[in-house]
């Protein structure tokens, strides 16, 4: 893999959207990118991609911010109705 970028995400919920999204990493999106996705701690979600060209890089980045946004939406909603 050419390029590579890491993401931090510092949230309480951290835990809560790492095992939201857990289950895509069984998905294989592309074969030209790679996806790393860990705890570092219960407030810090690691999110690591490495790609073979920019455009895969982008497309797997758009895909798993979407999905941990997504996921941060749905705590936050559920959290209010409670």
């Amino acid at each position: 893999m050419k390029l590579s970028a890491e993401f931090i995400f510092e949230t309480e919920t951290a835990e809560k959207i790492y095992q939201a999204v857990l289950p895509e990493l069984n998905d294989n999106f592309s074969e030209r990118s790679k996806i790393g996705l860990s705890l570092e701690d219960s407030n810090h979600l690691v999110l690591a991609v490495k790609a073979e060209d920019a455009v895969s890089l982008r497309s797997a980045l758009n895909t798993w911010f979407r999905l941990i946004q997504i996921a941060q939406e749905v705590l936050e909603v559920t959290s209010e109705a409670r």
